[in-house]
């Protein structure tokens, strides 16, 4: 039987890189056996959810010699080599072993993997959505299923995430990156200064964390 096209499987490679720009996901487990401690408890709780209730969790084993990817075996294993050892690799492939082995990276595993995204990693569905939009990806939104509702993000929060990824910015600069006028960009600069998160430096908007950074 003739295996059906990956249609969207470089944009929902691409997607995946937009929306977690900014968490810098890398080697977060050392070890398998804390891969399959961080992967358990949340395959219980979602299972039920799709149809999967009495399956037990994948177990996560030793990638194959030369392996590069992480792959979710149809035999219900996962394995991943040592750069794949963090939360969003491991809830990927668990979105596959959640949805019908012909889906691939189709839109209920899209929704599937939305959805583990908001409620175990703390990510908000409306811009998950968004960027799935921009980019062309196709998602089922009841495959997403309930996720928390997270409070607006106002413009403090994207100054900051803006200067955070850019680096050092001007007044300017944020206002045409963030999308927000000179005024807000503004109030968003002295809330993130009032609260010790940043500060003025030729003009330019710093985080303090980020000081000494070229």
């Amino acid at each position: 039987m003739r295996r059906p096209r990956d249609n969207q499987r470089s944009r929902v490679y691409a997607w995946e890189k937009f929306v977690t720009k900014t968490t810098h996901w890398t080697g977060t487990f050392k070890t398998l056996e804390e891969c399959q401690n961080y992967l358990t408890p949340i395959w219980r709780t979602e299972r039920g959810r799709y149809g999967r209730a009495r399956v037990a969790p994948p177990p996560i084993e030793r990638p194959a010699w030369g392996q590069r990817s992480a792959i979710a075996h149809h035999s219900h294993r996962i394995t991943l080599p040592t750069w794949a050892r963090n939360p969003w690799v491991i809830l990927h492939e668990a979105a596959h072993r959640l949805t019908p082995r012909d889906e691939a990276h189709g839109p209920r595993f899209v929704g599937v993997l939305m959805g583990l995204a908001c409620r175990h990693l703390g990510y908000n569905a409306d811009e998950l959505m968004a960027a799935a939009d921009d980019m062309g990806v196709n998602y089922h939104v009841r495959s997403i299923g309930s996720v928390p509702v997270l409070a607006p993000r106002g413009p403090s929060w994207h100054v900051e995430r803006a200067v955070r990824d850019e680096g050092p910015m001007t007044e300017m600069d944020i206002a045409c990156w963030c999308n927000l006028t000179y005024l807000q960009v503004r109030g968003a600069a002295l809330h993130l200064i009032k609260t010790g998160r940043a500060r003025w430096l030729r003009k330019k908007l710093v985080l303090l964390s980020n000081e000494g950074t070229t």
